[in-house]
């Protein structure tokens, strides 16, 4: 308990004025702050899906174009012989 902080409560305390309950009030910074720790992980965003569909498509397109590049070669190496 030497390093943590002790929580002391005032009973008989002031009245604190609008104006300095307005002062402190900061909705934006809270609702960043909420923002910030409820982030949706990113295997559940859609571009996440969307960039993963896209990077399948193009190792597909890759994949057949290189095999197609590989069966013409076979058919000209067989027509030369």
């Amino acid at each position: 308990m030497l390093d943590e902080e002790k929580n002391i409560i005032k009973v008989n305390r002031k009245e604190l004025s609008s104006q300095q309950v307005m002062e402190k009030e900061s909705f934006d910074k809270v609702l960043n702050k909420h923002r910030m720790i409820t982030k949706r992980p990113v295997y559940k965003q859609k571009r996440f899906y969307f960039f993963l569909f896209l990077v399948l498509l193009l190792t597909l397109l890759f994949y057949y174009s290189e095999k197609e590049a590989k069966q013409k070669e076979k058919q000209q190496i067989e027509k030369i012989n």
